[in-house]
């Protein structure tokens, strides 16, 4: 049974060698964790982006739907007020229009979970490949 040495577990009879597979496994071991990380943090950003695109698409057609009807009943109730059909008819498209522009502006800005770049993963990466490189820094010195 190899002596440990109390600082850094490392058996004091090791060889070069196999520190270098020791470090080499643990540094694949930390890129598979990060990698998996990175996976799941993306298709949980799909998955949101999958969810709002079919809200959008259903809240778009329904108001597709309901603009046409609103516009031509606007539309009626305006000539029903003696103008002529083509003023009836222009003045109601320009108000939906203003009334789509309004909507578009206030759609949500937070796309932050839906751009499919894993940012929580990509930070933990750089943070713990800052910490071995100050580690090894230390080691070497």
């Amino acid at each position: 049974m190899p002596i440990l040495d109390r600082d850094n577990d490392v058996p004091k009879d090791a060889s070069i060698p196999s520190l270098f597979a020791a470090v080499i496994n643990d540094a694949r071991d930390l890129a598979i964790g990060h990698l998996q990380r990175m996976q799941r943090e993306t298709s949980e950003e799909l998955g949101n982006l999958k969810h709002a695109i079919a809200r959008i698409a259903v809240a778009a057609a329904i108001m597709i739907v309901g603009t046409v009807l609103a516009g031509h009943a606007i539309a009626a109730a305006l000539i029903a007020l003696g103008l002529p059909a083509w003023a009836s008819y222009a003045i109601t498209a320009v108000a939906a229009v203003g009334g789509g522009v309004l909507l578009v502006k206030r759609l949500p800005k937070d796309t932050k979970n839906m751009d499919l770049v894993p940012e929580d993963a990509i930070a933990s990466f750089k943070r713990d490949l800052t910490r071995v490189k100050e580690a090894a820094s230390a080691a070497a010195h």
